[in-house]
């Protein structure tokens, strides 16, 4: 038992590092990397797929909340290919691992683009309680759902209620979601302020948290959704990169129980979903290059940009699709590593 505990720790941390590459040279994920490993006494993925496996064993569903939009000054509709994608991997990771059927929440405007993503990623869309009523189909169906949540902070507040009154889920995920400051903002990595824009997830999390359900945030930034874990250092991040401060700070002041911080948002999901595969001895639960392709095709054919480049394209924070598929790759052999030498 210790020999495969030492092991799991081994390849957990060799995830870690490789999630947490600065590809994109944004020169912020080791500050926050280490600040989040600070409060972690295990490698990131580690906790988060131990976390996982607890919560949602013999549970029905999980709720993912993600979609950022940005430019919307320009227009609503514009959001970012980061968030998405990961969001649509990690739905079908736990859906495989647990037999969960995923809730996707995001804002009203991208929940069609947001069904083409998850449709992407093998999931039949569709309404909510068809999608529940899989569960007992005689005939396999694999089935996700994808609803609005509101940008009005007291419709959200409203709706987080009314959700978990009617769908206790096991666990609540926010991949790549700005975050409301201690003044109730929400901020972009360029200090722009965007809090009539972005659903307030939050309350998704302040909900589950005073219902004692797990909660997980992922993020690269510091302005995302549980970074409030680690607020001082994430915000010195921000105002670095900035180069100014204002009252409530740019970072988010929520906390999740676990924050999983990675290089871009949809590769801290692929992390957790590698590292989920090793943890159940389970390879199905990682997804190929094929999956990975079609995903990040899917959001540029759904009209997902960018968010560094501007371009409706299947590249994802300024890095181009072969290398996320390459990291989908290295994972993918990390994982058949792990499980060869388990078995033998």
């Amino acid at each position: 038992m210790q020999d495969r505990e030492c092991s799991l720790i081994s390849w957990a941390e060799t995830i870690d590092h490789l999630i947490t590459v600065d590809v994109g040279g944004r020169g912020v994920i080791g500050k926050l990397y280490r600040a989040a490993r600070a409060v972690s006494s295990r490698p990131l993925v580690l906790t988060v797929a131990e976390g996982l496996q607890r919560s949602l064993c013999n549970k029905e569903v999980v709720f993912i909340a993600t979609g950022w939009p940005d430019r919307t000054a320009v227009d609503p509709t514009i959001a970012e290919t980061d968030g998405p994608s990961g969001a649509a991997v990690l739905a079908r990771t736990l859906h495989r691992a647990f037999g969960v059927v995923p809730i996707l929440l995001t804002e009203e405007q991208l929940v069609c683009p947001l069904c083409k993503v998850v449709s992407s990623a093998g999931f039949k869309v569709l309404p909510l309680e068809s999608a529940l009523r899989t569960r007992h189909s005689k005939g396999p169906i694999h089935a996700a759902t994808v609803l609005p949540f509101p940008i009005s902070l007291p419709e959200a507040q409203r709706a987080a209620k009314r959700l978990f009154e009617l769908h206790s889920p096991g666990a609540v995920i926010v991949i790549e979601k700005g975050g409301m400051n201690e003044s109730g903002v929400i901020y972009s990595c360029r200090g722009e302020e965007t809090t009539e824009t972005i659903a307030k997830a939050d309350q998704l999390v302040i909900e589950a948290r005073a219902r004692g359900i797990f909660t997980l945030g992922i993020g690269d930034g510091g302005n995302e959704i549980g970074m409030g874990l680690i607020h001082e250092e994430a915000e010195e991040v921000l105002v670095h990169g900035i180069g100014k401060s204002v009252p409530g700070g740019f970072a988010s002041s929520v906390p999740t129980d676990a924050l999983l911080v990675a290089a871009v948002s949809n590769w801290g999901a692929y992390g957790i979903a590698a590292c989920l595969a090793v943890l159940l001895q389970r390879r199905d639960v990682f997804h190929d290059e094929d999956v990975e392709r079609r995903v990040l095709e899917s959001c540029a054919h759904a009209g997902f940009i960018d968010g560094v480049t501007g371009y409706v394209e299947g590249s994802v924070d300024g890095i181009p699709m072969n290398v996320h598929l390459a990291l989908v790759r290295i994972l993918k052999s990390i994982v058949n590593q792990a499980l060869r030498r388990s078995q033998s």
